[in-house]
């Protein structure tokens, strides 16, 4: 990689972080800022996407006393101590001394991305008889946009760095912080998806179809629709999360190329198990990664 494409890749990278980490702050994560690292965390849930110290913006290096101190502050709020970061943000060595802090390596999603060029001419959607789209903005709309993701006749996935909470949907799409589609045929819901929105980036958070509906065909038209409309929202940066090679393959036909990981650093497991039996709250959807993937 030569240093113009270092610079883009993080470029890209801080823009993802800064989309997440606004997204977060949405769902009702607090911020503390401790030295050169901030402390998020969320004063009801649990869940390791809202809790975590993380370094500021534009740092380039942060000491293990600035961590250590971030750290404790977390478990003032009891909650488990982790670090998340965007690795390619940071030298490995970082990770050395995550783990001279006593941290063990938790969890590595991978990341790629699709850049909207708006001098390339734009393959829609191949058009289907009886298939339609349609936008989730009222409560009726929404309450649909829930039944097929709760619902066991539809396959779903969901980002584990960005996760579903039920209660906020109609503000965050009366702000434009998000967007929620239903596909139907036949007046039927057959599909469902979600992305999120900040600045100029979209992260598509979560994708169902019907098990019945499942084929290459449909995800491939279900993704597409995915990049389209993000763009249409503004976006020239589109970002998915996820693991299974499959997924990947499928995303990497579509244009996205892979962007580094996000990474977490955590105290050990026992703890961690505690703190994910602790957060029950109704209401809260997070599935395991296999969007994008």
């Amino acid at each position: 990689m030569n240093r113009d494409e270092h610079r883009e890749s993080r470029t890209v990278l801080r823009r993802i972080d800064a989309h997440l980490r606004q997204s977060h702050l949405d769902m009702g994560a607090q911020e503390e800022t401790i030295g050169f690292v901030d402390v998020l965390h969320h004063p009801q849930r649990t869940l390791p996407t809202l809790n975590y110290v993380t370094p500021r913006k534009n740092t380039a290096w942060v000491s293990s006393n600035h961590i250590q101190q971030g750290l404790e502050q977390l478990s003032e709020h009891a909650r488990v101590q982790r670090v998340r970061f965007a690795d390619g943000l940071f030298p490995p060595v970082f990770m050395k001394t995550l783990r001279m802090l006593g941290l063990e390596a938790e969890d590595e999603t991978p990341l790629m991305v699709y850049k909207h060029d708006p001098q390339t001419p734009r393959k829609l959607p191949a058009r289907i008889k009886d298939v339609s789209f349609v936008h989730a903005e009222t409560a009726q709309e929404l309450a649909i946009w829930w039944y097929v993701w709760r619902n066991a006749y539809y396959d779903v996935a969901t980002s584990s760095v960005e996760p579903l909470l039920i209660g906020r949907d109609l503000q965050d799409v009366y702000l434009k912080r998000q967007i929620n589609l239903i596909m139907y045929r036949h007046n039927y819901p057959m599909g469902a998806l979600r992305l999120t929105l900040h600045e100029n980036t979209a992260h598509i958070v979560a994708h169902a179809l019907l098990r019945e509906m499942r084929g290459a065909e449909w995800d491939h038209i279900l993704r597409q629709t995915a990049i389209h409309t993000a763009i249409d929202a503004g976006a020239d940066l589109i970002f998915v999360t996820g693991k299974a090679k499959e997924e990947r393959q499928q995303f990497r036909d579509l244009g996205f190329v892979d962007a580094g990981s996000i990474i977490s650093y955590a105290e050990k497991n026992d703890d961690r198990n505690s703190e994910a039996n602790a957060d029950n709250s109704e209401g809260t959807i997070e599935q395991s990664v296999y969007i994008v993937s």
